[in-house]
Order: C-alpha cells, then structure tokens, then sequence
C-alpha cells in the first residue's frame, strides 16, 4: 500500500502545521516521490522518501539540497522558506513557550 492510499483511508494522520508552511505547500504540490526523483540525478544530492519526511518534521536539509531544491521549485521556494519551516515546526507552542532569539541560533 502506498502512502497516499493509507492516507486516504485514514490510517496514517498527517501533522497540518508541517504542511501548512511555504515548504510544506510545495512538497505537498511537487510530490515527496518527485522530489526524491529529481534530486537522484546527481548523486551527491540522493535523498530518500525519509528524508524529505524528515525535513517536513523540522530537520532542515544540508545547504546544497536546500539550492537543488529551489532550483526545483522554479522560484517558488527560497532558502529562507526552506530554513523557517524547520524554525517554525520546532518552535515550542503555548503560552509558556520561551520566546526565541534566532540571531543566536543562527550564530550557533
């Protein structure tokens, strides 16, 4: 069973902030296996089905992915996009949540 097939019947439950960002909108457009497909032509940017997974769940891909894909995207996506979803999806929710100062994180 493919994973769109799981998705429909309800079995897997997709997490809608990840897909509600710039980046998630257009992996969701362009396809996770698309991607995965696009990318394998040079065999320094191969990824897998996970990975893509991964990077929708916050873990940003290394700097030359990031480029390969907004190449990909045709200008829809730009490295800032790619780099805030993983911002977004890690950042604690809540009114307790600490506020987060990203020029530190950035200088890390």
């Amino acid at each position: 069973m493919f994973q769109h097939e799981a998705l429909t019947k309800g079995r897997y439950k997709r997490v809608p902030t990840r897909w509600q960002t710039e980046f998630g909108r257009w992996v969701g457009d362009f396809g996770v296996p698309q991607i995965v497909k696009a990318l394998a032509r040079d065999p320094d940017l191969r990824v897998t089905n996970q990975a893509v997974y991964e990077w929708l769940q916050g873990h940003p891909p290394r700097p030359a992915r990031a480029m390969a894909l907004v190449d990909l995207s045709g200008g829809r996506l730009t490295l800032e996009a790619i780099y805030e979803h993983g911002r977004e999806i890690r950042r604690p929710e809540g009114p307790s949540a600490p506020e987060v100062d990203t020029e530190r994180q950035r200088q890390r």
